[in-house]
C-alpha cells in the first residue's frame, strides 16, 4: 500500500511540473520586450476573408508559427487578408475577440464575422484545411 502511495505522489508531482513547464512557456515575462514594430490596423475593411493571428513576442509557440503565417500571407496575397496582431500592442482588440491563450488564429468572413478559431500551435495543413472548409480557397 505504501509503495502505491509513493508512486501516486511521484506521478502527480511529475504531472504538476509538466503542466507548470507548459504554462510557463507562454506566460507573460517580467523582462522588457524589444521595441515593437508598428502593428497593422485590423479595423481596415477589405472585401477579402480574413485570418487574424493573435500572438506575442515572448511566446515560443507564436515564434514557431510565425514563418508559417508569413508564408501563407505571401501565398494567398489578394485572396485572404492575413494579419499578425501582437496582443501586447493591441490589448483592446484581443479582449474584443476574447483571446485568452496564444497563438490564436481567428478566421473571419469578408464582413468581419468570426467563422472559427484555432488556439495553439498547428501545422500549415491544418490552417489551409480551415481555409478550404470556409470556402476561402478551393
Amino acid at each position: 500500500m505504501e509503495g502505491k502511495r509513493k508512486l501516486l505522489m511521484r506521478t502527480l508531482t511529475i504531472a504538476l511540473l509538466l503542466t507548470l513547464t507548459i504554462v510557463a512557456g507562454c506566460g507573460p515575462k517580467k523582462t522588457p520586450t524589444p521595441a515593437a514594430q508598428p502593428q497593422p490596423k485590423p479595423e481596415t475593411v477589405t472585401n477579402l476573408p480574413k485570418l487574424w493571428d493573435f500572438w506575442a513576442t515572448w511566446c515560443p509557440p507564436c515564434k514557431e508559427l510565425k514563418p508559417t503565417i508569413e508564408a501563407l500571407e505571401k501565398e494567398y496575397e489578394g485572396k485572404i487578408e492575413i494579419r499578425s496582431i501582437d496582443v501586447d500592442q493591441n490589448k483592446d482588440l484581443a479582449q474584443k475577440f476574447g483571446v485568452q491563450a496564444i497563438p490564436t488564429l481567428v478566421f473571419l468572413d469578408a464582413k468581419g464575422n468570426e467563422l472559427s478559431r484555432i488556439v495553439g500551435l498547428v501545422p500549415r495543413d491544418t490552417i489551409v484545411g480551415r481555409f478550404k472548409a470556409h470556402g476561402f480557397i478551393e
